[in-house]
């Protein structure tokens, strides 16, 4: 049953990217400090996404399906090549980004005199209150 569930996950993973890999957009493709062309980019990031893509759908759409064994060499030996892939992709997206850019761009806002976002106190803490009491104040 758990595996299953892995390679159906994997199978829905596979086909993200394929989709990805032909409409061209979404999160995969957003990166705001790259040191190439965005269109050579996004073309590379294609390319890796559809390959990807079709290794994992492919993959574990035969293991979900039964026709390859669970934990066989094979089912192994194409969940390999299929991380290795996704890996690839991440080496690649990482190379394409200009990380003096991003570095600069990130204490720029900071230093603007914007709050430092902190992800827990997003989740967790509503501001409104403050701004509202703060508002009333003045």
């Amino acid at each position: 049953m758990g595996s299953d569930i892995f390679a159906l996950f994997s199978l829905i993973i596979g086909v993200y990217l394929i989709y990805a890999a032909i409409a061209g957009k979404g999160k995969l493709y957003e990166n705001e400090y790259l040191n190439c062309p965005r269109e050579q980019y996004v073309k590379g990031l294609r390319i890796l996404a559809a390959i990807s893509g079709v290794l994992l759908t492919v993959s574990n759409l035969l293991e979900y399906l039964g026709v390859i064994g669970y934990g066989s060499p094979l089912a192994i030996a194409l969940w390999a090549v299929g991380f290795i892939s996704l890996i690839v992709m991440m080496v690649y997206s990482s190379k394409k980004t200009d990380r003096k850019a991003a570095a600069a761009g990130h204490k720029t806002a900071g230093a603007a005199g914007k709050k430092d976002y902190d992800p827990l106190r997003a989740a967790f803490v509503f501001d409104d209150d403050e701004d509202v009491s703060q508002k009333k104040e003045k």
